[in-house]
């Protein structure tokens, strides 16, 4: 009797489970296209109340015919893949109409976070999630296929079956699954008012003999990303973002593809490995090379960064301003560290600008410095941008503000006497940057 019972209450929980998928979200707002959205907003666009979906039988669209849309009441619904959620009116002179529904935001969650659908995948204990379609090394049976409407892509956390928060079967064969520390949307909300160049998290601003320099603080350095590529997503390059939706980086970083998809960045996060819950993760949407040949390009993201106390922007200089020589800047990024340690984390590094004068001497480098490059290093050597910081920011504080005043380029070997980092000197391509981002 005892094991009847307990049949029976596991087949109601998988019944219970089953109709979770038909039933509405608890928050009005969709994701993409709104094919998913199970909201109870039921105005469109010029105010008029939804038509129930049973009402007219002229309608091509029935609850009964298509019972997986979940076409109940009045409410808004996208069933045939518009570009967003519409419905019926009762204005004869409009048989439909489009209906005004925000897009959720896919970086954080609201309430329990059944509707989270950013791409956080890893656990709280830092565990690698097992993909939603995988059967190894954990058997089981919330699948893509079983539920079409919680979002069960590649390994990310979800929350498909009303639990506190997010969660995923892990990659460990002794851990089943565990939770995702994924962060709150009025969380974030409350940061987004960051000025430029204004890190939340202050510096340590190390001026320590990348090669040399120090792990930072992590988030101190908001605006610096990683540029990846790959199935397996390696970092290759850095970048600034600059604007919510734009990141600077050199041109010879993004000559390895002319298709902008198969670059992937990541934001907010301190180590190469970027399990942390703050990481933003975007995809390139298109490339700016510079026209001259500059090795500067701007790459635009398919969607725009959340901006809060992980991911905030640098400024950008005054046009054809010249930093002085001398003057302390920083470089980041999680280059080639050649035994300094740090591996693996961000590391900066406090270093002088050495006016192109100086640098063009044939005991520096030679005539080889152009007006739009400048140079930065240690004369002696010992700190310096490498192999895996190309791209990435170097920043000179003023006023209060980390100002973006070149973009890593080149160099003769790293951290060597006498041959600094040569950096795109970024105010001589203010004009074309803001030019740029204006028409696109």
């Amino acid at each position: 009797m005892q094991v009847q019972k307990a049949g029976l209450l596991f087949c109601l929980f998988l019944f219970s489970v089953f109709l979770m998928d038909y039933t509405e979200s608890t928050e009005d707002c969709m994701y993409s296209r709104g094919e998913d959205y199970r909201g109870k907003i039921s105005i469109t666009e010029s105010g008029h109340t939804c038509q129930r979906w049973d009402f007219d039988t002229q309608n091509a669209f029935k609850p009964l015919l298509y019972p997986e849309k979940n076409l109940e009441e009045n409410y808004c619904r996208n069933p045939d893949g518009d570009p967003r959620p519409w419905c019926y009116t009762p204005d004869p002179s409009k048989r439909w109409e489009y209906c005004s529904i925000p897009q959720c935001n896919p970086t954080c969650m609201t309430g329990d976070g059944s509707s989270y659908r950013g791409t956080i995948s890893v656990t709280r204990t830092g565990k690698t999630c097992q993909k939603w379609a995988s059967q190894t090394p954990h058997r089981h049976w919330i699948t893509p296929e079983k539920h079409p409407f919680k979002g069960l892509e590649e390994n990310y956390c979800r929350n498909p079956v009303k639990d506190r928060t997010p969660w995923c079967y892990t990659t460990d064969p002794e851990t089943r699954w565990g939770y995702c520390d994924v962060p709150k949307c009025d969380d974030q909300s409350k940061s987004g008012d960051l000025k430029c160049g204004q890190p939340a998290r202050e510096p340590k601003s190390c001026r320590w003999r990348i090669v040399g320099g120090c792990v930072s603080e992590p988030h101190s350095w908001p605006w610096q990303i990683s540029l990846r590529i790959g199935p397996m997503k390696s970092h290759f390059c850095g970048g600034t973002l600059i604007h919510p939706q734009w990141v600077l980086t050199a041109a010879h970083c993004l000559k390895l593809s002319s298709s902008p998809s198969v670059y992937k960045v990541l934001l907010g996060i301190h180590t190469q490995y970027g399990s942390e819950s703050s990481k933003q993760e975007r995809e390139g949407f298109k490339m700016v090379m510079e026209p001259s040949g500059a090795d500067i390009a701007l790459l635009k993201l398919d969607r725009p960064a959340v901006i809060n106390d992980q991911v905030s922007l640098a400024c950008l200089p005054e046009k054809d301003y010249i930093v002085p020589d001398d003057t302390e800047c920083f470089v980041t990024g999680w280059g080639d560290t050649r035994g300094t340690g740090g591996e693996g984390y961000l590391k900066e590094a406090g270093i002088p600008i050495i006016e192109n004068k100086i640098c063009n001497n044939p005991s520096f480098l030679n005539g080889r410095i152009k007006d739009h490059e400048m140079c930065a290093g240690h004369k002696d050597g010992g700190t310096d941008s490498c192999q895996g910081d190309s791209g990435g920011p170097l920043v000179c504080k003023a006023q209060n503000e980390f100002v973006l005043q070149g973009v890593t380029s080149w160099g003769d070997d790293c951290a060597q006497a006498m041959k600094p980092g040569v950096y795109v000197r970024v105010s001589k391509f203010v004009s074309w940057i803001e030019k740029t981002l204006t028409e696109n």
